[in-house]
């Protein structure tokens, strides 16, 4: 048999296949447009719908000490992060975007990490929002927080609405926010 005999012969199959591997790379395609990226999504947590666990500690920019009750009456933003954290570094241009607006009040928590490495990586974004340290870990195990970045939506009462695991933005804190007005909050 000749080459030219094999070669027109392999040609079908090469097509079937061809066809195949074309049709799996459309179907997932296809699937992973109509999947919500992780960063999109909101997180369960059993402090949903309930008075946000208490939260205090020195701030990392003075002697003084950072309170959540200091911002009842708005909407606030518990934002842990990390100097070290590669997805830190990808949201906190939209962290210190949102702290510049009037929508919401960001307070950053450093998640395992130490004051002069919390302060370099905020300058970097220019982010200017209080900051308060949690060096021994309490505040993060009595929120439930297991890496960064995990951030916390607060109602101007108290309340915790949502939980954010993953990089943010200010595009979900805003729609985050619209909503829960809507609903009274």
């Amino acid at each position: 048999m000749s080459s030219v005999t094999e070669a027109v012969r392999r040609r079908p199959m090469l097509t079937v296949v061809g066809v195949l591997i074309v049709g799996a790379i459309i179907y997932f395609a296809i699937i992973a447009a109509q999947t919500k990226p992780a960063v999109d999504q909101v997180a369960p947590s059993p402090l949903l719908y309930r008075p946000a666990p208490a939260l205090s500690g020195p701030s990392l920019y003075s002697h003084s000490t950072i309170s959540l009750r200091q911002f009842r009456g708005h909407f606030v933003l518990v934002n842990y992060f990390a100097s070290w954290c590669s997805s830190c570094a990808t949201e906190e241009a939209q962290i210190a975007a949102l702290a510049r607006s009037a929508a919401v009040t960001v307070l950053g928590v450093y998640y395992d990490d130490s004051p002069g490495p919390a302060r370099r990586f905020l300058s970097l974004y220019h982010a200017h929002f209080p900051v308060l340290q949690d060096s021994n870990g309490a505040n993060s195990l009595r929120w439930g927080v297991s890496a960064p970045p995990e951030s916390f939506l607060i109602a101007p009462n108290g309340i915790v609405l949502a939980k954010i695991v993953g990089p943010t933005t200010v595009r979900i804190v805003d729609a985050l926010v619209t909503l829960a007005q809507q609903k009274g909050y």
